[in-house]
């Protein structure tokens, strides 16, 4: 575990965790809600997804710190808030690992269709191997990540071009650019925002990235623009070859099987879409302990689970197993799933926004040798538009949900859980000592 990521495994992680569960699962509920629409609808939640989040490269390059958005958090906002945060963690780990195994299963059905009757089992089981993958180490699970990678372009670059070739203008003619308006588009927007997400995996992987203040911050950035342009080439290739009612909530294997010989479709099945949602899965699972270590060594939860096994393996992937396999089980809706998990964050982005705009005068001397060649104005500038994202996603999963009263319920949950742990617990927030000035 004491490999250093590289830069391109930085990228393959991002992009890995992007084009994963959200696009294979959830491009085809997204389709349905916008038609060929959907490619303004991905383009919009991966700019609001980048702007709501931007704060945390700018962050990354003053702060080199072990726990990614869970440091970053601490360090910048009040203690409280902190715990706000650990609890959207948790939440979004949870619907997110579940999700993607759960997908995974949905592809794997294709191939094997006796599987159905065992859909749970199957999607623990996928999520077990997953973990067992991770507990090797960093530097394995990122070449594991390299390689699927690597299929997953070729596979999604096969179904653009026979997605091109198929094009039938006639077949869409009719067909209006957003058949539910308005509506459609932002719950397209608040879907798709959840497939958008992976790039910021990258914040957590901290010290394990060689040269962190530099390339963490790229291989967000670059994450966001390879996983913008494969998603606008996947949504025009599935969306203009057959009409809106023939397409509409069918995911991208069955268009896939409308478009693509036999043999290719094959290769799109296991190549594009279970190496993406594995690479999805395993993504989330490397870059996902951190910042649970790192909240449990602040006393936010249970001290053991800043523990390693002798070969260096964190128990918290434990904690992580359990938290992925709770949905699996309860049988959970997938698009609900996303927007209760995105809901709370985008709420606390909006308080680590508003509490980083005095970064540059209360940790002046990280501000001044950070290299940061941007001015103070400037950098509260970009938070402020930060926030406003947020805000937008905020309103549009709100909106978009049809378990609003869950949704409330489970984030008010996470409030008191920060209230609660803050007021009775031991919490003692060591990168600030780190950072004093």
């Amino acid at each position: 575990m004491e490999k250093k990521l590289n830069l391109f495994d930085l990228i393959s992680i991002g992009v890995g965790c992007i084009v994963g569960s959200g696009v294979f699962a959830l491009m085809g509920v997204g389709i349905a809600y916008t038609g060929r629409g959907i490619v303004l609808a991905l383009f919009l939640a991966m700019a609001l997804c980048v702007l709501q989040s931007i704060a945390f490269p700018l962050l990354t390059r003053i702060f080199e710190v072990d726990g990614g958005e869970y440091a970053i958090n601490s360090l910048v906002m009040p203690k409280m808030c902190s715990g706000f945060a650990v609890g959207r963690d948790i939440l979004f780990r949870a619907g997110s690992l579940a999700v993607t195994a759960i997908a995974v299963v949905q592809y794997l059905e294709k191939l094997f269709p006796s599987i159905s009757a065992y859909g749970k089992l199957v999607a623990f089981l996928v999520l077990t191997l997953a973990f067992l993958c991770a507990v090797v180490g960093d530097k394995f699970a990122a070449g594991v990540q390299n390689i699927m990678c690597i299929c997953m372009y070729l596979a999604l670059g096969i179904f653009v071009v026979y997605g091109v070739m198929k094009m039938d203008t006639a077949a869409y003619s009719g067909d209006p650019m957003l058949p539910n308006g308005l509506k459609g588009l932002i719950s397209a927007i608040a879907l798709m925002s959840y497939t958008c997400n992976g790039f910021q995996y990258v914040i957590n992987m901290g010290k394990s990235a060689a040269n962190p203040r530099k390339n963490i911050p790229l291989a967000f950035c670059l994450s966001a623009l390879v996983g913008a342009a494969i998603y606008a080439l996947i949504g025009f290739a599935a969306t203009h070859t057959h009409s809106y009612g023939e397409i509409a909530g069918m995911n991208l294997g069955g268009v896939a099987q409308m478009i693509m010989p036999n043999g290719l479709y094959m290769f799109f099945l296991i190549g594009g879409a279970l190496f993406a949602l594995c690479t999805s899965l395993l993504g989330a699972i490397v870059s996902g302990y951190r910042p649970l270590i790192a909240s449990a060594k602040d006393g936010w939860l249970p001290g053991v689970l800043t523990k390693t096994t002798k070969k260096g393996a964190p128990y918290v992937l434990v904690l992580l197993y359990l938290l992925g396999a709770v949905p699996i089980f309860l049988g959970m809706d997938l698009g609900d799933v996303a927007t209760i998990c995105l809901f709370p964050g985008a709420i606390t982005k909006v308080l680590a926004n508003i509490y980083a705009m005095s970064v540059p005068t209360r940790f002046e001397k990280s501000w001044k040798k950070s290299g940061l060649k941007i001015s103070v104005g400037l950098y509260r500038f970009v938070l402020v538009v930060s926030s406003v994202a947020a805000v937008v996603l905020g309103v549009f999963y709100f909106i978009s949900n049809d378990l609003k009263v869950a949704m409330l319920t489970v984030t008010a949950g996470i409030f008191v859980y920060g209230f609660m742990v803050d007021r009775f617990g031991a919490i003692h927030i060591q990168v600030k000592e780190e950072y004093t000035e």
